[in-house]
């Protein structure tokens, strides 16, 4: 199942190059079709998760390259279910929302799908090598995509997306093939399974290092302040259809690797340094929220407030507890659903407005009475009103950052932090949404129209998610919880047992 999710996009992207590039109407219906079956197995498989188990399901094993133990080998647990359909639903979003694109249909559907195929791969892989196989595969497509079809400085977007992506792809190799390499020393077996070696006991000084090589991978993709610099810019050029699945779904990458690979691996380095981490990532929830209020191009400034709601999602994993964990990966999903929806707006007003400069917008609210009922809708949710999803995830990561231990000497400090982004974030969406929508309008065009049938089919779906889990989030929580636990136990054991190792050396 969890093959098909993944071959479906990929194996569409594929077809697309050998269909006619004027058959616009088949190249449409394929990709909706393969985007679609996906997102539709993907729910299937939600509805078949046991949440009471904690462990890897649906895993499926096959050799790949067999003289070195790489296999193909997929699986989902409560971490990375929510990840993959939340993907799996962005990406259609994007595809439908792409079907009027006049230009290069073929090439940027089949890149679209290509992208989707490999984020979705990064969340179910459990073998290292198969893991960055599919995270190389998200970088190509997007490399193309905002390269011919994005708009202003690309090139320059582009390039530096890429530097920094590449940068910290090849430390993640050079630290998969070392950790593969210290297990095969301490049992003369090679493999590169996640399952395997996340309960390995490795020397601190040298989690050290391995720490490093995987942190800076992972947290140049979430981003973590000051890591953080080539999203805007990435951001500002890219297609809004790229940008639903760059910012909804592969950002989350990053913060899931951390909680995959850096937390149950290198428990001490994260106790060395999760203090200092968590401290850029707070800078990086106030800086992004401050920035954001003096934008006034909307596409800068929802791109900045995702800098900020990344921040909390990263100080969420540092938090190393339940509530922390629970919280970001909650607030992942909620995230993509409210990051998303912001861009489509912001691609709607701009198609009837023709601009996207806040200055040149006042009192939509007339012409557009259904888009106004929608914006402000998503616009609560991204402010964390009680009642809609994006309180809930900030809740618990505060909650998680409070209580923490490891960040116990700085935990008032941070929760003032997140605090104060919420009251940014409140002036910044606010000023957004009545910039635009309230006032008294100085010049509207005459043709000005509300959302139509298609672009309402778009938004309506993110806010029903909007309230749904903002008042029952227990059925996204029953099933993150116990896999959460289990990660925790894995960690602890580790830190114990290295404790006791350094206790005896001394």
């Amino acid at each position: 199942m969890l093959t098909l999710i993944v071959l479906i996009p990929l194996v569409a992207a594929l077809g697309l190059l050998f269909v006619n590039k004027e058959a616009t109407g088949a190249i449409r219906n394929l990709s909706v079709g393969a985007s679609g079956l996906s997102l539709l197995i993907s729910l299937v498989l939600l509805l078949r998760f046991d949440t009471a188990d904690p462990g890897m399901q649906f895993v499926t094993t096959l050799a790949w390259v067999p003289m070195l133990h790489i296999n193909y080998q997929v699986g989902v647990d409560g971490i990375s279910l929510w990840l993959v359909v939340l993907t799996a639903f962005i990406s259609f979003i994007a595809v439908y929302f792409s079907l009027d694109r006049k230009e290069s249909l073929r090439n940027f559907m089949a890149l679209m799908l290509a992208l989707e195929a490999g984020t979705l791969g990064v969340f179910v892989a459990l073998d290292m090598v198969l893991f960055y196989v599919f995270w190389e595969l998200m970088l190509v497509p997007t490399y193309f995509l905002i390269g011919i079809w994005g708009e202003g400085r690309r090139i320059y977007a582009t390039t530096k997306f890429v530097l920094y992506t590449l940068v910290g792809s090849l430390l993640m190799l050079v630290g998969i093939l070392w950790l593969s390499l210290i297990h095969f020393e301490a049992t003369h077996e090679l493999t590169f399974d996640i399952q395997t070696l996340v309960h390995m006991k490795i020397d601190p000084a040298v989690q050290f290092w391995l720490f490093w090589f995987f942190f800076l991978a992972f947290a140049i993709k979430v981003p973590i302040f000051p890591l953080h610099s080539w999203l805007p810019h990435a951001y500002v050029a890219c297609p809004i259809p790229v940008l639903l699945i760059l910012t909804g779904a592969m950002s989350k990458t990053g913060a899931y690797g951390l909680i995959r690979f850096c937390l149950p691996l290198f428990p001490d380095a994260v106790e060395s340094f999760g203090l200092l981490i968590a401290c850029g990532a707070a800078i990086g929830i106030v800086y992004g929220a401050w920035i954001a209020v003096a934008q006034r191009d909307l596409k800068a400034l929802v791109a900045y407030s995702s800098i900020s709601h990344l921040g909390f999602i990263a100080l969420g994993v540092f938090a190393l507890n339940g509530e922390g964990i629970g919280g970001s990966v909650l607030q992942m999903v909620n995230h993509g659903i409210i990051a998303s929806a912001l861009f489509l707006i912001v691609a709607i007003l701009e198609k009837k407005m023709g601009t996207r400069n806040l200055n040149d917008f006042r009192g939509l609210s007339k012409a557009m009475p259904v888009l106004y009922g929608m914006f402000m809708l998503i616009t609560l949710a991204a402010l964390g009103l009680p009642g809609l999803n994006g309180f809930v995830g900030e809740f618990l990561i505060l909650m998680g950052v409070w209580t923490s231990h490891l960040l116990a000497d700085l935990s008032t400090t941070y929760v003032l932090m997140g605090g104060l982004a919420i009251v940014f974030a409140s002036v910044y969406m606010l000023y957004m949404f009545q910039g635009a929508m309230q006032e008294k309008p100085e010049k509207l065009p005459e043709n000005l129209t509300d959302i139509n049938r298609r672009e309402f089919g778009l938004l309506f779906p993110a806010c029903v998610l909007v309230v749904l889990i903002g008042l029952y989030p227990k059925p996204f929580i029953d099933r993150v919880a116990p896999s959460v636990e289990s990660m925790l136990t894995v960690e602890k054991t580790l830190n114990l047992h290295a404790g006791e190792d350094k206790g005896g050396h001394h």
